[in-house]
């Protein structure tokens, strides 16, 4: 008989009722599955990478809460997966437990009371300790500080280099140290290897990656710039906006970039799965799952020996600061505010976010676990060169957002398209990014004051000075 007092306590009062009388009469009937009357939680999950590390973690997870899982599969691209989340947390039917695909959207879902607030809860952990400091904020809503998630897995983001050919053209491969350093290198690798050297994504289809994985390294490149004023609002009119605009001017202007393949209705495919694996795009922004998902051995277009073929550069800063890494907390475990069975809910969000379970997910998607006694464990090993991102944790960088994080990004993504047609030069874009989003969520969420003009890098072209 292995029924014990915890798990007792831990059903239903009806189902303990009925187990608690067979314990005592001694015996199981046969047509009775203990796993049965344990009590059930639902949980969301999506992309078979995703599922199988879930599967595979299943069975420990029942054992160690007593309880059974149900796992739904949900749509595999990210924006379907959150529409559909979305709308069942509306309705008032969503899983128990699920995923926040970004640390910016917390805000949001906390705002709208579909999540739960588990900073008790965490606070209480023992894994709360071994979080890097960055990673205790991402996990905070920006408008009351408290903790809606608990954090797995962190996307190290960087860029990407083909070291290869880069070596074999006899171009340095050295860290860049500016943003004047890496438009050099740029030039140089258009003037002799005729391809083109460098992607940071922009424009409207490419949706929030326009922010999450082009326009946020240029803001970050600003020792001093947060995209948060001390009051929440979005800084927007900051003179770092005006010049990573900028940024994208001269990319464009100089046809340093490959614009066309932007304005695709799924932009990443041409330039990230094709152009880069050929050697046609030599330079691209991308994080820790790159090397896995993108150009591994079972992505669609491999890259012969990724590790050493592919290699990475911090990101140059634009303001003499040292270049830097970007990290987010991606999929982090929420619990649904309306969940009735709470207390388990809690209990399994924190054991999602125990090391083993870290790793099972790390290794198939590329990313790293986000606690730092992970490299205590002996599975870290399993992460091969993902190692080395896993040490950059603690000095990497990132940018808070607040409510409406999808707005801002929203405008981002028309402003660079902006850039990129022609349509507009960096002082346009900066000022129609403003107008978007005070137009969505209001002028109070806008900081309105202008903030200090920063001098102007090298590298920009002087129609980027503001008038």
């Amino acid at each position: 008989m292995s029924w014990t007092k915890l798990t007792l306590v831990s059903l239903p009062i009806a189902a303990a009722a009925v187990v608690a009388a067979i314990w005592w009469s001694g015996e199981l009937p046969s047509d009775l599955d203990p796993q049965q009357t344990r009590p059930t939680l639902v949980i969301a999950e999506h992309r078979t990478a995703r599922l199988q590390a879930l599967y595979q973690m299943q069975p420990k997870l029942e054992a160690e809460l007593g309880v059974r899982l149900k796992i739904v599969e949900y749509p595999a691209p990210p924006q379907d997966y959150f529409t559909k989340l979305v709308t069942e947390l509306r309705a008032g039917n969503a899983p128990d437990v699920f995923t926040v695909p970004r640390d910016l959207q917390v805000d949001d879902l906390a705002a709208a009371g579909y999540l739960a607030n588990l900073t008790a809860d965490v606070e209480a952990w023992s894994g709360y300790q071994q979080l890097p400091a960055l990673v205790k904020t991402l996990t905070r809503a920006s408008f009351d500080e408290q903790v809606y998630v608990v954090p797995s897995i962190v996307a190290v983001e960087q860029l990407y280099y083909r070291h290869d050919l880069l070596t074999a053209a006899g171009i340095s491969t050295e860290q860049p140290k500016d943003w004047q350093d890496l438009l050099n290198r740029s030039r140089l690798i258009k003037q002799q290897m005729g391809q083109f050297p460098l992607m940071i994504p922009a424009g409207l289809t490419w949706g929030m990656g326009s922010y999450t994985e082009g326009f946020r390294y240029l803001l970050a490149s600003f020792q001093d710039y947060q995209l948060l004023s001390a009051g929440n609002q979005y800084q927007l009119n900051d003179d770092a906006v005006h010049q990573a605009f900028g940024f994208y001017q001269t990319l464009v202007q100089e046809q340093l970039t490959p614009v066309n393949p932007l304005l695709n209705p799924e932009p990443w495919v041409i330039p990230k799965y094709e152009m880069f694996p050929k050697g046609e795009l030599l330079i691209t922004t991308c994080g820790s799952w790159c090397k896995v998902f993108d150009w591994g051995p079972g992505s669609r277009n491999p890259i012969a020996n990724v590790d050493t073929s592919v290699q990475t550069w911090k990101f140059p800063s634009a303001d003499g600061g040292e270049p830097f890494a970007l990290a987010s907390v991606v999929y982090a475990w929420a619990v649904n505010a309306k969940s009735r069975q709470q207390q388990l809910a809690r209990q399994l969000v924190l054991a999602l976010g125990e090391v083993d379970v870290a790793l099972a997910y790390a290794v198939k998607l590329g990313n790293v676990p986000a606690r730092l006694d992970a490299k205590e464990h002996p599975d870290f090993i399993a992460l091969g060169s993902l190692m080395q991102d896993h040490a950059l944790l603690t000095e990497s960088r990132a940018l808070r957002t607040t409510v409406g994080s999808n707005a801002m990004m929203a405008g981002v993504a028309q402003a660079s398209e902006a850039v990129l047609t022609g349509r507009a030069n960096a002082v346009q874009a900066q000022q129609q990014l403003h107008d978007y989003v005070v137009n969505v969520l209001g002028a109070e969420m806008v900081e309105q004051q202008l903030a200090k003009t920063l001098p102007l890098p090298a590298a920009l072209p002087a129609d980027v000075e503001k008038n």
